[in-house]
């Protein structure tokens, strides 16, 4: 089974069996299945939204997911089909959010269900918002995914 490591910015959809693996911080992935296709897929974004018409849409949550849900929609599948699970949204450095008007792991995983909602997509599993980062490894053929506490990202 081929494996793909997904970074930041990267939207990836597969009818073929691979693992997807991200590690996560404040990011957010959201992993997207469709169980009759076997079809699934991972993005990994930064921040919620951007402020201009950058052409990285990728590291957008607000871009990053509709595109994700085209790529499914272009393979066959209907969004309302899809199954969702979201991970990420740490506060991994305590000192610094402490600094700052704004969650941004908060506000990540926020945009994410928001998105997810207007596509009538469920949220069947979440692991998100805790003070460390994890790596999530997701099986695109079984849509099953695996979480990994790691130390201070």
């Amino acid at each position: 089974m081929q494996r793909i490591i997904i970074n930041i910015g990267d939207i990836i959809v597969s009818s073929e069996p691979a693992l997807l693996e991200t590690v996560l911080g404040s990011c957010v992935s959201v992993c997207l299945w469709n169980e009759r296709l076997r079809i699934g897929g991972m993005n990994h974004f930064m921040l919620p939204q951007t402020k201009d018409n950058t052409k990285d849409k990728g590291y957008y949550g607000c871009e990053s997911i509709h595109e994700m849900v085209n790529k499914f929609i272009r393979l066959g599948s209907a969004a309302q089909s899809l199954k969702a699970k979201v991970f990420g949204g740490s506060r991994v450095n305590k000192t610094i959010y402490q600094k700052r008007t704004m969650d941004i792991g908060k506000e990540n995983v926020r945009i994410a269900k928001d998105i997810l909602d207007k596509y009538s997509i469920s949220v069947i599993k979440e692991f998100t918002g805790p003070d460390y980062g994890i790596k999530v490894i997701f099986c695109t053929s079984t849509g099953r995914a695996f979480i990994k506490r790691l130390g201070v990202v």
